[in-house]
């Protein structure tokens, strides 16, 4: 755990207990499948930076624990369904969903999770909050839809490729970041959520480059899937921009469909020097997330946002 995070180990305990708590169901056989997953969901980053958020802002209270736990059931679900989509077979070094119970059981496990932090967030009662994570989950959705559509689509722009990093990450992370900022004015709020999607948008080009790039026992889970899925992320599509010979680099990635000439594929991507200018990329949007929080007050909480904007592009895993 980095150290940014060493501080809020009692409160993540608390989401995690709001979270088994919404999971909770009367339905034994239900409740023995949830139990089997363990704690299968992600790294607590969006609890977190709701949470940083809040203490830099000098209060965190129950309602901020619900919420972190809502934003991190929406996230899990997520991740149950991509890794169907992809045919990732391994995520925290364990087999995931699909393998384990199923693809019908994982696909209606995912949107179990959904309705369960939409409840979380309506026992608070208030029409806004619930109004936003309805409306970014959606965005959710809309994102992983623009992505299976311009799958081998190498005529896709950087722009278009951000819109897509946008809604199927970073409006997540603004939104978490949107929530730990309930106390602060208007400026601070509006800071807080650049805050967010900055950090999201950094961490999903980090992701993605990691995809490419990382060590498979690190990350934790199936690799190179963007490859064999299509997917144009940026330091593939950094790498045919830079190509001499565009349309035989194109050739190559769309037919990088064994596992031989997509490992192929991957290290040409990395030693032509895509991956490291998509990695500055991201750090150079975490630089700014860093810039954005001046209008938060000055102190430890700031501090150690600035460290979480840091640690999410510098990660192996």
């Amino acid at each position: 755990m980095i150290a940014a995070l060493a501080g809020l180990a009692p409160h993540l305990a608390a989401v995690e207990r709001e979270m088994a708590a919404a999971l909770a169901d009367p339905e034994p056989r239900v409740a023995a499948l949830i139990a089997d997953l363990g704690r299968f969901h992600g790294k607590m980053l969006r609890p977190a930076l709701l949470l940083l958020v809040a203490e830099s802002l000098g209060r965190v209270g129950p309602e901020h624990h619900r919420l972190g736990a809502a934003l991190e059931l929406i996230h899990t679900a997520t991740l149950i369904h991509d890794d169907l989509i992809d045919d990732g077979t391994v995520r925290r070094g364990v087999p995931t969903a699909h393998v384990r119970l199923g693809n019908t059981t994982a696909v209606l496990l995912g949107d179990y999770f959904y309705t369960r932090a939409f409840a979380l967030v309506a026992g608070l009662g208030d029409i806004g909050r619930i109004k936003r994570i309805t409306e970014v989950t959606g965005v959710i959705c809309r994102g992983e839809l623009h992505q299976q559509v311009v799958a081998r689509d190498t005529s896709l722009s950087e722009a278009e490729y951000e819109r897509i990093i946008y809604a199927k990450t970073a409006c997540l992370t603004e939104l978490a970041a949107e929530y730990g900022a309930l106390d602060g004015d208007a400026g601070q709020r509006a800071a807080a959520a650049e805050f967010g999607r900055l950090c999201g948008m950094a961490f999903q080009i980090a992701d993605d480059c990691l995809d490419l790039g990382g060590d498979a026992l690190k990350v934790g889970k199936t690799l190179a899937t963007d490859l064999e899925r299509g997917r144009m992320t940026l330091p593939i599509l950094r790498h045919l921009a830079a190509a001499p010979d565009r349309a035989a680099a194109e050739r190559r990635l769309l037919g990088a469909v064994s596992a031989e000439a997509v490992e192929s594929m991957r290290a040409e991507v990395v030693a032509g020097g895509a991956l490291a200018s998509a990695l500055a990329s991201a750090q150079r949007l975490a630089a700014q997330a860093r810039a954005v929080l001046a209008p938060l007050p000055p102190g430890p909480g700031r501090e150690r946002l600035a460290e979480l904007a840091e640690f999410l592009v510098a990660r192996d895993h």
